[in-house]
Protein backbone atom coordinates (compact mmCIF):
# COMPACT_ATOMS: atom_id res chain seq x y z
CA UNK A 1 0.00 0.00 0.00
CA UNK A 2 3.00 2.31 -0.28
CA UNK A 3 3.95 4.72 -3.01
CA UNK A 4 7.07 6.79 -3.51
CA UNK A 5 7.38 10.23 -1.96
CA UNK A 6 5.84 12.95 -4.07
CA UNK A 7 7.04 16.55 -4.28
CA UNK A 8 3.90 18.42 -3.36
CA UNK A 9 3.61 22.01 -2.28
CA UNK A 10 2.30 22.94 1.15
CA UNK A 11 -1.53 22.58 0.91
CA UNK A 12 -2.30 25.00 3.72
CA UNK A 13 -3.40 27.83 1.42
CA UNK A 14 -5.71 25.49 -0.51
CA UNK A 15 -7.12 24.13 2.72
CA UNK A 16 -7.71 27.61 4.16
CA UNK A 17 -9.49 28.89 1.07
CA UNK A 18 -11.75 25.84 0.80
CA UNK A 19 -12.55 25.76 4.49
CA UNK A 20 -13.51 29.43 4.39
CA UNK A 21 -15.94 28.62 1.57
CA UNK A 22 -17.72 25.95 3.56
CA UNK A 23 -17.36 27.06 7.19
CA UNK A 24 -17.85 30.79 7.85
CA UNK A 25 -16.67 30.61 11.46
CA UNK A 26 -14.09 28.46 13.24
CA UNK A 27 -13.53 27.28 16.82
CA UNK A 28 -11.35 29.48 19.00
CA UNK A 29 -7.70 28.64 19.55
CA UNK A 30 -8.52 27.89 23.19
CA UNK A 31 -11.15 25.34 22.14
CA UNK A 32 -8.70 23.72 19.74
CA UNK A 33 -5.99 23.54 22.38
CA UNK A 34 -8.44 22.08 24.89
CA UNK A 35 -9.61 19.42 22.44
CA UNK A 36 -6.04 18.45 21.63
CA UNK A 37 -5.04 18.30 25.29
CA UNK A 38 -7.98 16.07 26.15
CA UNK A 39 -6.85 13.47 23.63
CA UNK A 40 -3.13 13.51 24.33
CA UNK A 41 -1.21 10.41 25.46
CA UNK A 42 -3.91 7.88 24.55
CA UNK A 43 -3.23 4.90 22.35
CA UNK A 44 -4.65 3.15 19.37
CA UNK A 45 -3.23 1.15 16.53
CA UNK A 46 -3.51 1.70 12.79
CA UNK A 47 -1.38 1.09 9.74
CA UNK A 48 -0.63 2.95 6.55
CA UNK A 49 -2.09 3.98 3.25
CA UNK A 50 -0.79 5.54 0.07
CA UNK A 51 -1.48 8.38 -2.34
CA UNK A 52 -0.65 9.88 -5.71
CA UNK A 53 1.25 13.03 -6.74
CA UNK A 54 -0.92 16.07 -7.32
CA UNK A 55 -0.50 17.94 -10.58
CA UNK A 56 -3.10 20.58 -9.83
CA UNK A 57 -6.44 21.10 -8.15
CA UNK A 58 -10.01 20.84 -9.34
CA UNK A 59 -13.05 22.84 -8.35
CA UNK A 60 -14.86 21.53 -5.29
CA UNK A 61 -17.51 19.11 -6.51
CA UNK A 62 -19.33 17.92 -3.39
CA UNK A 63 -22.84 16.65 -3.99
CA UNK A 64 -25.33 14.90 -1.75
CA UNK A 65 -28.54 13.27 -3.02
CA UNK A 66 -31.67 15.27 -2.30
CA UNK A 67 -33.72 12.13 -1.67
CA UNK A 68 -32.98 8.95 0.25
CA UNK A 69 -31.02 6.55 -2.00
CA UNK A 70 -32.75 3.29 -2.87
CA UNK A 71 -32.39 0.84 -0.02
CA UNK A 72 -30.80 3.28 2.41
CA UNK A 73 -32.04 3.27 5.97
CA UNK A 74 -31.38 6.96 6.60
CA UNK A 75 -31.91 10.22 4.76
CA UNK A 76 -28.62 11.35 3.21
CA UNK A 77 -26.40 13.80 5.09
CA UNK A 78 -23.34 15.48 3.58
CA UNK A 79 -19.82 15.23 4.94
CA UNK A 80 -19.88 18.99 5.54
CA UNK A 81 -22.88 18.67 7.83
CA UNK A 82 -21.60 15.60 9.65
CA UNK A 83 -18.18 17.08 10.35
CA UNK A 84 -19.24 20.63 11.18
CA UNK A 85 -21.85 19.42 13.70
CA UNK A 86 -19.79 16.63 15.19
CA UNK A 87 -18.82 16.37 18.86
CA UNK A 88 -17.83 13.62 21.23
CA UNK A 89 -20.18 12.45 23.97
CA UNK A 90 -18.30 10.07 26.25
CA UNK A 91 -21.58 8.75 27.64
CA UNK A 92 -22.72 7.30 24.31
CA UNK A 93 -19.82 7.32 21.84
CA UNK A 94 -16.77 5.10 21.42
CA UNK A 95 -13.75 6.55 23.23
CA UNK A 96 -11.82 9.12 21.21
CA UNK A 97 -8.10 8.37 21.33
CA UNK A 98 -5.02 10.00 19.89
CA UNK A 99 -1.27 9.79 20.19
CA UNK A 100 1.91 10.63 18.33
CA UNK A 101 3.01 7.52 16.47
CA UNK A 102 6.70 7.30 15.64
CA UNK A 103 6.49 3.82 14.17
CA UNK A 104 7.01 3.59 10.43
CA UNK A 105 4.39 1.88 8.32
CA UNK A 106 5.72 0.31 5.14
CA UNK A 107 8.82 2.47 5.62
CA UNK A 108 6.82 5.71 5.66
CA UNK A 109 5.63 7.88 8.52
CA UNK A 110 2.03 8.57 9.42
CA UNK A 111 2.60 12.23 8.52
CA UNK A 112 3.56 11.24 5.02
CA UNK A 113 0.31 9.31 4.56
CA UNK A 114 -1.89 12.00 6.12
CA UNK A 115 -0.59 14.47 3.58
CA UNK A 116 -0.87 12.00 0.69
CA UNK A 117 -4.51 11.08 1.35
CA UNK A 118 -5.47 14.74 1.91
CA UNK A 119 -3.72 15.95 -1.23
CA UNK A 120 -5.14 13.16 -3.36
CA UNK A 121 -8.69 13.85 -2.19
CA UNK A 122 -8.49 17.63 -2.58
CA UNK A 123 -6.87 17.25 -5.99
CA UNK A 124 -9.85 15.07 -6.93
CA UNK A 125 -12.22 17.90 -6.03
CA UNK A 126 -13.19 16.94 -2.47
CA UNK A 127 -14.38 19.51 0.03
CA UNK A 128 -12.27 19.83 3.21
CA UNK A 129 -14.86 17.79 5.10
CA UNK A 130 -14.97 15.01 2.50
CA UNK A 131 -11.19 14.82 2.44
CA UNK A 132 -11.08 14.83 6.24
CA UNK A 133 -13.59 11.96 6.44
CA UNK A 134 -11.32 9.90 4.18
CA UNK A 135 -8.25 10.75 6.26
CA UNK A 136 -10.13 9.86 9.46
CA UNK A 137 -11.42 6.66 7.89
CA UNK A 138 -7.93 5.63 6.77
CA UNK A 139 -6.50 6.34 10.23
CA UNK A 140 -9.29 4.30 11.82
CA UNK A 141 -9.12 1.38 9.40
CA UNK A 142 -5.36 0.97 9.63
CA UNK A 143 -4.80 -0.31 6.12
CA UNK A 144 -6.38 -3.09 4.11
CA UNK A 145 -7.83 -6.01 6.04
CA UNK A 146 -6.70 -8.99 4.01
CA UNK A 147 -8.28 -11.49 6.42
CA UNK A 148 -11.78 -11.11 5.00
CA UNK A 149 -12.77 -13.33 2.09
CA UNK A 150 -15.62 -13.90 -0.34
CA UNK A 151 -18.32 -11.24 -0.50
CA UNK A 152 -16.77 -9.61 2.56
CA UNK A 153 -13.38 -9.11 0.90
CA UNK A 154 -12.06 -5.63 1.57
CA UNK A 155 -10.12 -3.53 -0.91
CA UNK A 156 -7.74 -0.64 -0.50
CA UNK A 157 -6.91 1.60 2.45
CA UNK A 158 -10.58 2.33 3.21
CA UNK A 159 -11.54 -1.36 3.40
CA UNK A 160 -14.45 -0.95 1.00
CA UNK A 161 -16.23 -4.16 0.11
CA UNK A 162 -17.30 -5.41 -3.30
CA UNK A 163 -20.98 -4.53 -2.80
CA UNK A 164 -20.23 -0.87 -2.13
CA UNK A 165 -17.64 -0.57 -4.87
CA UNK A 166 -19.68 -2.23 -7.62
CA UNK A 167 -22.91 -0.44 -6.76
CA UNK A 168 -21.54 3.05 -6.20
CA UNK A 169 -18.00 3.29 -7.60
CA UNK A 170 -17.70 4.91 -11.02
CA UNK A 171 -13.98 4.46 -11.58
CA UNK A 172 -13.45 0.76 -10.94
CA UNK A 173 -10.50 -1.12 -12.40
CA UNK A 174 -11.22 -4.32 -14.32
CA UNK A 175 -9.71 -6.25 -11.43
CA UNK A 176 -10.58 -5.01 -7.94
CA UNK A 177 -7.28 -6.40 -6.69
CA UNK A 178 -5.67 -3.46 -8.48
CA UNK A 179 -7.01 -1.30 -5.64
CA UNK A 180 -4.47 -2.99 -3.37
CA UNK A 181 -1.47 -2.10 -5.53
CA UNK A 182 1.32 0.13 -4.29
CA UNK A 183 1.02 2.75 -7.03
CA UNK A 184 -0.16 6.37 -7.27
CA UNK A 185 -2.80 5.22 -9.75
CA UNK A 186 -4.22 2.76 -7.21
CA UNK A 187 -4.67 5.35 -4.47
CA UNK A 188 -6.35 7.69 -6.95
CA UNK A 189 -8.80 4.91 -7.78
CA UNK A 190 -9.46 4.30 -4.08
CA UNK A 191 -10.09 7.97 -3.37
CA UNK A 192 -12.29 8.64 -6.40
CA UNK A 193 -14.43 5.55 -5.84
CA UNK A 194 -14.84 6.38 -2.15
CA UNK A 195 -15.94 9.89 -3.12
CA UNK A 196 -18.31 8.44 -5.73
CA UNK A 197 -19.96 6.33 -3.05
CA UNK A 198 -20.03 9.07 -0.43
CA UNK A 199 -21.74 11.46 -2.82
CA UNK A 200 -24.22 8.90 -4.16
CA UNK A 201 -25.24 7.61 -0.74
CA UNK A 202 -24.69 10.57 1.57
CA UNK A 203 -21.70 10.53 3.91
CA UNK A 204 -23.75 9.03 6.74
CA UNK A 205 -25.04 6.11 4.66
CA UNK A 206 -21.56 5.59 3.24
CA UNK A 207 -20.15 5.23 6.76
CA UNK A 208 -22.98 2.88 7.76
CA UNK A 209 -22.08 0.66 4.80
CA UNK A 210 -18.37 0.83 5.63
CA UNK A 211 -19.13 -0.32 9.17
CA UNK A 212 -21.71 -3.03 8.59
CA UNK A 213 -22.00 -3.64 4.86
CA UNK A 214 -25.34 -3.81 3.06
CA UNK A 215 -27.12 -4.79 6.29
CA UNK A 216 -26.23 -1.59 8.12
CA UNK A 217 -26.73 0.49 4.98
CA UNK A 218 -30.33 -0.70 4.83
CA UNK A 219 -30.86 -1.02 8.59
CA UNK A 220 -28.41 1.23 10.46
CA UNK A 221 -30.41 0.75 13.66
CA UNK A 222 -29.66 -2.98 13.62
CA UNK A 223 -26.90 -4.32 15.85
CA UNK A 224 -25.15 -6.99 13.80
CA UNK A 225 -22.56 -8.23 16.31
CA UNK A 226 -22.47 -10.56 19.30
CA UNK A 227 -19.48 -8.67 20.69
CA UNK A 228 -20.72 -7.24 24.02
CA UNK A 229 -18.53 -4.17 23.51
CA UNK A 230 -20.39 -3.17 20.36
CA UNK A 231 -22.95 -0.47 21.06
CA UNK A 232 -26.64 -0.92 20.38
CA UNK A 233 -26.52 1.94 17.85
CA UNK A 234 -23.17 0.82 16.48
CA UNK A 235 -23.55 2.08 12.88
CA UNK A 236 -24.50 5.53 14.15
CA UNK A 237 -21.73 5.45 16.78
CA UNK A 238 -19.25 4.61 14.03
CA UNK A 239 -20.59 7.51 11.94
CA UNK A 240 -20.24 9.89 14.89
CA UNK A 241 -16.73 8.67 15.67
CA UNK A 242 -15.36 9.09 12.15
CA UNK A 243 -17.04 12.50 11.83
CA UNK A 244 -15.60 13.68 15.14
CA UNK A 245 -12.12 12.49 14.23
CA UNK A 246 -12.41 14.25 10.88
CA UNK A 247 -13.29 17.46 12.72
CA UNK A 248 -10.32 17.09 15.05
CA UNK A 249 -8.05 16.52 12.07
CA UNK A 250 -9.39 19.64 10.35
CA UNK A 251 -8.98 21.71 13.50
CA UNK A 252 -5.41 20.50 13.90
CA UNK A 253 -4.30 21.49 10.40
CA UNK A 254 -6.18 24.78 10.54
CA UNK A 255 -4.48 25.71 13.80
CA UNK A 256 -1.08 24.58 12.51
CA UNK A 257 -0.69 23.58 8.83
CA UNK A 258 2.43 21.59 9.68
CA UNK A 259 0.15 19.17 11.58
CA UNK A 260 -0.73 17.70 8.18
CA UNK A 261 2.66 16.01 8.11
CA UNK A 262 2.84 15.23 11.83
CA UNK A 263 2.46 11.73 13.23
CA UNK A 264 -0.52 12.63 15.41
CA UNK A 265 -3.38 10.16 14.99
CA UNK A 266 -7.05 10.78 15.65
CA UNK A 267 -9.25 7.68 15.93
CA UNK A 268 -11.62 5.87 18.27
CA UNK A 269 -11.50 2.68 20.30
CA UNK A 270 -14.07 0.87 18.17
CA UNK A 271 -14.51 -2.88 18.76
CA UNK A 272 -14.64 -5.41 15.95
CA UNK A 273 -18.09 -6.59 14.87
Amino acid sequence: MISSISSRSNPSSLFTSRLQQTEPSQPSQAAQDSAAAALRNKLFHTDSFQAQPATGTQAVQSTTPSARPAGAGSDPVSASTLVSKSSHDASRDYPAVSYSEDKLYNNKSLGFWKKEIWDTATQAGATPEEAAVLVAQAMQEGGTDYAKKGDSTNYGPFNLNEDLLKNYGKHLPANLQDLNKETPEAIKLNVTNALDAMRAMGANNYLHHVRGGRTNFEHPEQRISNNPNVKADDAFAFERSISNNARLFLESIQANPSALTSNQRFASDIPNI
